[in-house]
């Protein structure tokens, strides 16, 4: 399902920044905000299957998986679901994107070994970890060497883009899903990529943000260390904003001196600033600045979330930093 990308993180941070529901991957709802059983809804559903079906007979590990992100979640499509996700596994190996797209979506089993295969390849990774699940104890002990918080996100779009444009929307597929913001295909693509990566590869901190608050680690020197560490990592080392908002929530929380608090929440203002001013220059663009995105996915200079922002805001001639003592809009 289309979805916009960081609603749902911000659904995921319990509210951490009211600025993320405008951001600038909030731009295409086809089924949930536009007739579910309409033309768009029918339009998008024909398109993913058929999208989905070439993709599993392709028969690579990345095909079988985003193929079944892509099948409906229904009775129906669940066996068959689950045979490309096994198909997938099997044939994942050290295969980064892979192994993170089944790690994010895939039936239990799979999710724990798909998290496994992609720690071993990157082991100061902190995303596997949070995506692998189980005990938070045990994430926070395998965490003490952890230097980044990476999902890839850009790289997974950047994939699935190109692997929906395998299979093009047919002109009356296009038609239909105009009123979602555009009918152009490399478009559609695009920002179906994003909604798909963000309905399935943002991992759930509540558990962490759970284990990590005040009232959880007080009198337990250890957990509070390894609690700020990887509020550290994630504040610092993201990709996402996903990542450095749920970091600065922690580090504020866990702050051992009100210049430690006060500085947490002065770098959660600018990254709330930096997305609520992304959202409005997107929106003040053709298509919600949709064209601009694809735009942007071209360039591998782009590595991060927070390089898209850059670039963004230097084109809509808006500052990357908030006026003292700006505050979130309520």
């Amino acid at each position: 399902m289309i979805r916009p990308l960081l609603a749902v993180a911000c659904a995921f941070v319990f509210a951490v920044s009211a600025a993320y529901a405008q951001s600038a991957y909030d731009r295409v709802d086809a089924e949930d905000e536009q007739q579910e059983d309409g033309a768009a809804g029918n339009a998008w559903r024909s398109w993913s299957q058929r999208s989905a079906t070439a993709l599993a007979a392709a028969g690579g590990p990345r095909e079988l998986a985003l193929a079944a992100v892509l099948r409906p979640h229904d009775a129906g499509a669940d066996a068959q679901r689950l045979a490309w996700q096994r198909r997938a596994a099997g044939r994942a190996g050290a295969d980064v994107l892979t192994n993170a797209w089944l790690a994010a979506s895939g039936e239990p089993d799979i999710r724990v070994r798909a998290a496994q295969r992609w720690l071993g390849e990157e082991p100061t990774n902190l995303a596997p970890l949070l995506a692998r699940g189980g005990s938070v104890d045990a994430l926070l002990a395998d965490a003490r060497g952890a230097g980044r918080f990476d999902l890839h996100m850009l790289d997974q779009v950047r994939w699935a883009q190109s692997a929906l444009l395998r299979t093009s929307p047919t002109a009356d597929e296009r038609a239909a899903l105009a009123g979602a913001g555009t009918s152009d295909p490399v478009e559609l693509a695009t920002l179906s990529a994003s909604s798909l990566w963000a309905g399935t590869a943002l991992p759930d901190p509540a558990p962490l943000l759970r284990a990590c608050a005040p009232t959880a680690v007080r009198g337990d020197a250890v957990r509070l260390g390894r609690c700020r560490h990887v509020g550290t990592v994630m504040a610092d080392a993201s990709d996402t904003q996903f990542g450095r908002s749920v970091g600065l929530r922690m580090l504020e929380q866990l702050a051992a001196t009100p210049a430690e608090r006060a500085a947490a929440q002065a770098r959660r203002r600018t990254l709330d600033w930096r997305m609520l001013e992304w959202g409005r220059a997107s929106a003040a663009l053709p298509h919600g600045g949709a064209g601009q995105f694809v735009r942007f996915l071209a360039d591998p200079s782009l590595r991060t979330e927070a390089d898209l922002v850059d670039r963004a805001l230097r084109e809509a001639g808006v500052a990357g930093e908030p006026s003292p003592g700006w505050q979130v809009p309520r």
